[in-house]
């Protein structure tokens, strides 16, 4: 009986100094979230979705817009249309766009907008408005714009190319 109980002392003390058994640690590679460029801390308020319009071409080249001074401070979208062919947004979309002057006298822009639900879409620009209105893009878009605009102390009106033959015209109120 006792070799019986050594025998059994011994299995154990070997089994407890084996490896354990080999176990499947592979663990599923997590899919990469897309990277998504912050090129600023502006924000849009969700609660001011703005449905945007189609607009008749003929109407919309008839509305001059002449210019003015921009004034500092964020404003929210109001109101935008398509007009021509215009291919950008359709539904609803909240628009943040924060002006600034920048130390060589120009204007910055930082842009946040996103549709019901979907991400925060942001770029920043510098506007020049001399000899011709233009937006230069320097994150989060690229290249420069022609852009017409209107502007008062409240309020600030932006038509920007849109598609090949379209623009988008977009009007600003500024926050209280």
């Amino acid at each position: 009986m006792r070799r019986v109980m050594i025998s059994a002392a011994l299995a154990a003390l070997l089994a407890a100094c084996s490896p354990p058994a080999q176990q499947d640690t592979t663990t599923p590679t997590p899919t990469p979230r897309p990277i998504v460029v912050a090129c600023n801390n502006v924000a849009p308020d969700a609660s001011k979705q703005v449905r945007v319009d189609d607009e008749v071409a003929i109407a919309a080249a008839a509305a001059d817009l002449r210019g003015g001074r921009i004034a500092p401070g964020t404003y929210d979208l109001t109101s935008a249309r398509r007009i021509g062919a215009a291919t950008g947004w359709s539904g609803t979309h909240a628009v943040a766009l924060e002006v600034s002057e920048n130390p060589t006298g120009g204007v910055t822009f930082n842009w946040a907008g996103a549709a019901p639900g979907g991400g925060v879409d942001t770029w920043t620009a510098t506007f020049t408005d001399a000899p011709q209105p233009r937006l230069s893009y320097s994150c989060g878009r690229t290249g420069d714009v022609d852009a017409d605009f209107s502007a008062n102390t409240t309020q600030l009106e932006l038509r920007l190319p849109d598609g090949a033959d379209g623009r988008l015209n977009m009007v600003f109120a500024k926050r209280g």
